[in-house]
């Protein structure tokens, strides 16, 4: 299909026979504008049923915020997950995987981890990667979330998950708590229609849907006047929560209800050449053809990996951050990234996950709060200059918060809570906060600039917070106070987190997990997860990608 052939069907979605099905799908490769086309439906559908009537659904939070910067006219209720929205349907439960404390005191040998009870609304899901240090209850709880998400019928789980499940269930009665699990479940049982009886239904990032996920979207779809599921079943990622390829491209679907999206606005012809070369790989999958962009781009190969990444690899990334390009580090469990962390801290090159914003180990310099240790640098040598003190009240409250005994006057902390602190700071009260030697140096200091400002700091903060402070200070003194404000020119995160997104240059670790590299050996759905995973992370590069070598014998092979 053309490309003006694919935007007249566009056009046609919700128009079409609907005596077989009410479905219809848009296949959208990497980077082929398919929010934008999401977009477009979503104020079709407005204008014909009105703003109340459509509902848009995804798997994760920041594909549904996404969705909600395009200032699309439809109510904030009406955009978000589907765990949030079935959640907000059940008069939001307390959340069983958040509230654990009581069966950890009675299981002790399956311990759960707590997990925010937000994060798992919003989909920020993870596979437990390093499973040596994972808890059993955390493997067993997986095995089973996995097992009701794929609708298995329970005398075929295997004994130690029935059993797990046994106790869960008891847990949760006793305790009058839903699991996530649940709230889909539950929903699906006793939800006819959706929320709303809404006349449409959006259900985007439909690959990573898992079935019983997507059969709650199609019985609420069946409601509907029309559903419409956009995704790419090349991009199946969340085999491990039960999503598979064949629950999205199940049941086949008349033809003029599927759309294909027919070119990468992100892929240049090679990174697309390696891309397809790895995709074919997979045993099942919906053929598309799509075009890249018309930049040739470039595939390099290193021989260094992610145990070695402080000299070819940090070289190489250095000087395409100096030309002014975004890079991105990826690997398929977060334990492989370390190494790299530290490497980067030690040459205080700033980084941070976009995707993952509660993650404090990929986003050290947090730019949206103030009371991190990198707000609190920023208050001390990014704050506008002018006429007299460069520092409001607030800022010094806020550098000064950490300081070690001796530094302030004994009635100092008063003075710091003072109710406007957007009050210009001026000599006379800062004679009143810090002791006349302290005051002294620091007036030295500011009058010799930032550099000798932050040695100040670093000099009279307390021991437990030096280590807190010592990256965003080391940042502000080798790349300048800007830094601490810019947003970074590198990301960090596995190829789960950055699903969606893209850089201008990526680095991909072909190393796998003891259990990825088991899964890998096992032709057929198990191996094309592997393959998936990785199409996804070559996925993300807009000009080149680097294949980085390999550290262990766990490891997909790039030909």
């Amino acid at each position: 299909m053309a490309n003006d052939e694919a935007a007249s069907a566009l056009e046609e979605i919700g128009c079409c026979d609907h005596s077989v099905t009410r479905e219809y799908r848009i296949y959208g490769p990497p980077g082929s504008g398919k929010t934008t086309k999401i977009a477009r439906q979503v104020s079709l559908a407005v204008n014909k049923y009105g703003a109340d009537q459509v509902l848009i659904t995804s798997f994760s939070r920041s594909a549904a915020a996404e969705l909600a910067d395009r200032e699309m006219p439809v109510a904030a209720h009406r955009i978000g997950t589907l765990h949030s929205c079935c959640w907000n349907a059940l008069g939001r439960p307390l959340i069983a995987e958040a509230h654990v404390d009581v069966w950890n005191r009675k299981n002790v040998g399956l311990p759960l981890t707590p997990v925010r009870s937000q994060n798992k609304l919003d989909g920020d899901v993870e596979p437990d990667d390093d499973q040596e240090n994972t808890g059993r209850g955390d493997i067993l709880i997986q095995r089973m979330n996995r097992c009701r998400g794929t609708l298995l019928n329970r005398d075929h789980w295997p004994s130690d998950v029935r059993d797990f499940a046994a106790r869960w269930e008891g847990y949760k009665r006793s305790e009058g708590l839903l699991d996530f699990t649940d709230l889909i479940d539950v929903a699906l049982q006793d939800f006819g229609a959706a929320p709303g009886s809404p006349a449409v239904i959006v259900a985007d990032e439909g690959q990573d849907l898992n079935p019983m996920q997507l059969a709650l979207v199609r019985k609420w779809g069946g409601r509907a006047d029309y559903l419409l599921i956009a995704g790419d079943d090349d991009q199946t990622i969340y085999w491990f929560a039960g999503a598979t390829p064949e629950a999205m491209l199940q049941p086949d679907l008349p033809e003029d209800h599927c759309i294909f999206l027919r070119e990468s606005h992100r892929l240049p012809v090679k990174v697309q050449e390696f891309a397809e070369q790895l995709i074919h790989q997979v045993s099942r999958r919906q053929e598309k053809t799509y075009r890249p962009r018309h930049e040739q781009g470039a595939v390099h190969r290193l021989a260094y990996g992610y145990k070695s990444p402080d000299y070819a690899i940090l070289k190489s990334a250095e000087d395409h951050v100096r030309q002014g390009r975004t890079v991105m580090f990826l690997a398929s469990c977060s334990y492989m990234l370390r190494p790299l962390i530290q490497v980067l801290r030690k040459n205080a090159i700033p980084f941070h996950n976009p995707y993952r914003r509660s993650n404090g180990f990929w986003n050290p310099i947090r730019t949206g709060s103030r009371y991190s240790a990198a707000g609190r640098a920023r208050a001390l040598v990014a704050a506008p200059v002018g006429q007299g003190l460069p520092w409001t009240r607030g800022d010094v409250a806020l550098w000064a918060e950490w300081l070690r005994p001796g530094v302030l006057k004994k009635h100092a902390a008063e003075l710091l809570r003072d109710p406007d602190k957007r009050v210009r700071a001026t000599p006379e009260w800062l004679s009143a906060i810090f002791e006349g030697k302290a005051l002294a140096d620091l007036n030295q200091a500011l009058a010799n600039g930032p550099a000798a400002l932050l040695e100040w700091w670093r000099n009279r903060v307390r021991p437990e917070d030096r280590r807190r402070i010592q990256f965003p200070a080391d940042v502000a003194e080798r790349r300048g106070p800007t830094a601490l404000i810019d947003t970074p020119s590198v990301i960090v995160g596995t190829i789960h987190s950055v699903k969606g997104g893209e850089a201008d240059v990526v680095y991909l670790f072909p190393d796998l997990s003891r259990a990825g590299g088991a899964n890998y050996q096992i032709a057929g759905a198990p191996r094309d997860s592997i393959i998936r995973l990785f199409y996804v992370g070559a996925t993300r590069a807009r000009e080149a990608l680097y294949l980085c070598g390999r550290e262990t014998g766990q490891a997909i092979a790039f030909k």
